[in-house]
């Protein structure tokens, strides 16, 4: 996994991008979606394993 060294803020995460779909509910489905990914991430303990997904999808080694 890379390893980002500089902060990106919920705005830069959260700005429409000229090629986002132009569905009226994906801004709020995205917004939703970063926003539970990053408290997903404060807590590790409730992540998948890497094994796991990598099992998953037939990549283990």
């Amino acid at each position: 996994m890379s390893d980002l060294k500089d902060k990106i803020s919920f705005k830069e995460l959260t700005e429409p991008q000229a090629t986002a779909a132009l569905d009226q509910n994906y801004d709020s489905w995205k917004e939703e979606k970063i926003k539970k990914a990053l408290k997903q991430s404060e807590n590790r303990s409730v992540m998948t394993p890497a094994a796991k997904v990598w099992e998953r999808f037939g990549f283990e080694r």
